[in-house]
């Protein structure tokens, strides 16, 4: 008897905890906040922080176990713009989810996206034109890096030593200065596309360790920003003579 109440009230719980979550949105105008660190202050863990369109010039440190989620697609995605000053994006609370964002402009020695915390997910932002790391990863462990375009920055992924057990999948690395992928500690690559991977290469060598990404995918020149894509098809079409030289 005592252990189905027990279960009972371990479920009520949850049901609670559950039902209490709250959606905060962000946007220039129109929503609860205009700041997204402002929205982060005020939320409580398990809260979704929903961010409209717009560039939002500020540094933001999450530090509670929060979903953060960009509203629309491709350059319609609301912009974290660092101000050239410290990383982006701190990620210091574990479990956060981060996505649907472009992250931009971090200063010197810093990231567009900083992840100080375990077993966040990562994923479907645009991450451009940071002065250091695209996305660093130090004493942190277990996280979801997966369908970002990480791109233009001096370096693209960094994962520091003693950071382990992440998955890096499916993102595009592609135009960082210094190098695309650094990796010390021991996670997964898996089906990243990389501009410098060579056609005859049939996996690609995370520098900094011995971790490979053994199903690399090969990114065509001209494609910066675009999304992920999992595959390319070339067709070649011939045309009959007359042929008009410029």
């Amino acid at each position: 008897m005592m252990r189905r109440i027990l279960s009972a009230l371990i479920l009520a719980a949850l049901y609670i905890a559950s039902a209490e979550a709250a959606t905060i949105t962000v946007g220039l105008e129109g929503c609860d906040y205009t700041s997204i660190q402002r929205a982060v202050e005020e939320a409580d863990p398990g809260d979704t922080i929903s961010v409209e369109s717009g560039t939002y010039k500020e540094n933001v440190i999450v530090d509670k176990s929060l979903v953060l989620r960009g509203k629309g697609s491709g350059d319609d995605r609301p912009v974290v713009d660092g101000n050239g000053v410290g990383s982006t994006v701190t990620l210091s609370a574990d479990r956060i989810t981060f996505e649907g964002l472009i992250v931009k402009n971090a200063g010197y020695g810093k990231a567009g996206i900083e992840v100080r915390s375990d077993k966040n997910y990562i994923r479907n932002n645009l991450v451009t034109a940071n002065r250091w790391y695209g996305i660093s990863i130090s004493g942190s462990d277990e996280n979801v890096i997966s369908s970002n375009v990480v791109s233009a920055n001096k370096y693209g992924i960094w994962v520091s030593s003693g950071s382990d057990g992440s998955r890096i999948t499916q993102n595009q690395l592609e135009k960082n200065a210094n190098g695309n992928a650094v990796d010390a500690g021991k996670n997964y690559w898996d089906g990243n596309a990389y501009d410098d991977l060579e056609e005859e290469d049939t996996n690609y060598p995370i520098g900094g360790g011995s971790n490979v990404d053994e199903n690399p995918k090969a990114l065509s020149a001209g494609s910066e920003g675009d999304e992920p894509k999992t595959s390319t098809i070339t067709v070649t079409i011939t045309i009959p003579t007359p042929i008009i030289s410029s």
